[in-house]
């Protein structure tokens, strides 16, 4: 009697539990749906001719599918151009990054200094200020120096506001680190910057994953830096890109979907490659033992 209610009580758990795992999956799979929906739509217009998206009528499959309006974008609207300086400007503001970064949150974890606190309190300071409230200041500076309208703007402006959170990352990742290992180093030779190239950059890498992902998603759908700081095609951006598709008497549909799904390719991409790394830097310090 007792191996039968064992039994009995073990088939009530794993229905309960069956239970509980496909009203979990259920319901991830109806959030995924819903978050996906925008996406999936915006695939289907950019690929629709003009008939079927002017058509008052709901078509949710496309009943022919064209690629004109890629082509549009490229041939009337200078995508390509858009692309390639958005990717310049994040090449340029992640480089940077992972240039100042690592040396400064090796210092910041490692070295105790006067106003310490101050440097740390200035570092989540810098995050909390809102952008609209420094670029006209930014705008100034830039203008005074000659730089509107280039490169070295857009990546100095957005390199400001990344830096200090690239800093305040790694810094959690370098504390993780244990200081024999710098030790270690110092004892076969190795200068400081030796062992931050050697030894720390080696053991950092999903945090420095993690935080290139970060600042290129934020550099990559900025549209107020390259608004105010440029205005010529040579340097604008992707996202300001977009709004050329609004036009005076209507909004181009077609062309805008596909610049749409051209502008979040590039991300998807990015981050897949990244991926390895980037789960491991998000988790990284999330269980102590």
């Amino acid at each position: 009697m007792t191996s039968q209610a064992r039994t009995s009580r073990g088939f009530r758990f794993s229905g309960r539990r069956l239970a509980e795992d496909t009203a979990t999956y259920v319901v991830l799979s109806v959030v995924l749906l819903i978050m996906m929906t925008p996406i999936l739509w915006l695939i289907l217009t950019s690929i629709r001719p003009l008939v079927e998206i002017a058509s008052t009528r709901l078509i949710l499959i496309p009943r022919r599918l064209v690629l004109d309006n890629y082509l549009a974008v490229f041939r009337d609207y200078e995508m390509a151009a858009y692309l390639q300086n958005t990717l310049i400007v994040c090449g340029g503001v992640i480089a940077t990054n992972m240039v100042i970064g690592p040396p400064a949150a090796y210092a910041m974890s490692r070295y105790s200094f006067r106003g310490e606190k101050a440097v740390l309190f200035g570092l989540v300071f810098m995050r909390m200020i809102p952008l609209v409230a420094v670029i006209l200041p930014l705008f100034i500076i830039f203008s005074t120096l000659r730089l509107l309208n280039s490169y070295a703007a857009l990546i100095i402006a957005h390199t400001a506001f990344k830096l200090p959170v690239t800093i305040w990352l790694l810094r959690a990742f370098i504390a993780d680190l244990p200081r024999e290992l710098d030790d270690s180093a110092r004892v076969d030779g190795a200068s400081p910057l030796g062992v931050i190239v050697r030894i720390v950059i080696p053991l950092i890498k999903p945090g420095l994953a993690a935080t290139a992902v970060l600042a290129f998603l934020a550099t990559w759908n900025d549209l107020l830096v390259t608004l105010v700081l440029s205005n010529t095609i040579k340097t604008e951006m992707v996202a300001l890109g977009l709004t050329k598709f609004v036009l005076e008497y209507g909004v181009a549909w077609g062309p805008l979907t596909a610049a749409g799904v051209l502008m979040f390719i590039p991300t998807v991409v990015f981050v897949f490659i990244a991926e390895r790394y980037l789960v491991r830097g998000l988790t990284m310090g999330a269980v102590k033992e």
